[in-house]
């Protein structure tokens, strides 16, 4: 039981991180750029690895390109 609360409680700590990564290096809204563009954002501003590596999948998983993100018809 404690393995499934903190297996469902995962994600709601990443993107809280993730918010905070976004506050703390001032990103882009990663709606309005591409992968490539974040991808370039994050190597160019983020000096620390573990930083990096968890803005970059945060910002990428929300970009405007991104095949796995869910679209909705007419938006």
């Amino acid at each position: 039981m404690k393995k499934l609360f903190f297996a469902a409680l995962l994600p709601a700590l990443a993107f809280g991180d993730c918010a905070s990564l976004m506050s703390k290096y001032d990103a882009p809204e990663p709606s309005s750029k591409t992968m490539k563009q974040l991808e370039r954002w994050v190597n160019q501003k983020v000096s620390d690895a573990n930083d990096a590596s968890t803005l970059k999948e945060c910002l990428v998983s929300r970009a405007a390109d991104n095949p796995n993100q869910v679209s909705v018809a007419g938006k």
